[in-house]
């Protein structure tokens, strides 16, 4: 931005063309798997010179970060999540989880798989996700923290946290969806109401 705060052409030509870039990484790495797919791959499919990639990222793990932020943006997580925490009513907070897993599946699923992909072959991939992964935990259990006074009896914070990282794990949905054919929809359904079923609606009277 220049001093007036606004963007610059330069800087909104600068970003589209790191948006072109991480689109055609994520192509690339969907279709033949993170290491089969090289930065001159990326940059023929963006339309750019490598040396333009190179520029804007400077390697393959920088642009599973820029990945993951286009997948912040397109998802609009925080934007959920917030609602979600917001919501006093535990069994409607967990309808809203439910529905933000759905959304980060239907637009983020690809990239989630390419990290963890990458993290199983690249060591140094592997440091960076095992901070998102940690990252994701600390955001699990404070929403769980939120809702601590309502959760079913037998049921500690830790072990709430637990069933919400299970449940929310992309393989289910890959499995139900993907594999099995339910609709996004019956997906989103089936998980609200197991997140319900399984965190709040056993507390005896």
């Amino acid at each position: 931005m220049n001093s007036s705060g606004r963007i610059t052409h330069r800087q909104r030509q600068a970003q589209e063309t790191k948006d072109r870039v991480v689109a055609a990484a994520r192509t690339l790495m969907s279709a033949n798997g993170w290491a089969a797919t090289t930065i001159d791959s990326i940059a023929a499919e963006a339309g750019v010179a490598p040396q333009t990639v190179y520029a804007a990222f400077g390697n393959k793990r920088a642009l599973l970060e820029g990945m993951r932020e286009v997948m912040l943006r397109e998802s609009k997580i925080p934007d959920l999540m917030a609602r979600a925490a917001a919501e006093p009513d535990a069994s409607s907070s967990l309808k809203l989880w439910a529905e933000l897993v759905r959304q980060q599946m239907e637009t983020s699923y690809d990239v989630i798989s390419i990290h963890r992909q990458a993290a199983a072959s690249d060591p140094k991939v592997a440091a960076d996700y095992r901070k998102v992964l940690d990252n994701r935990a600390r955001t699990f259990a404070e929403y769980i923290r939120n809702l601590r006074n309502d959760l079913a009896d037998g049921i500690d914070e830790t072990t709430a946290s637990d069933l919400l990282w299970c449940f929310s794990n992309e393989e289910i949905y890959r499995e139900l969806v993907q594999e099995r054919g339910w609709s996004a929809d019956r997906y989103q359904q089936w998980l609200a109401a197991t997140l319900v079923a399984q965190l709040v609606t056993s507390r005896t009277k």
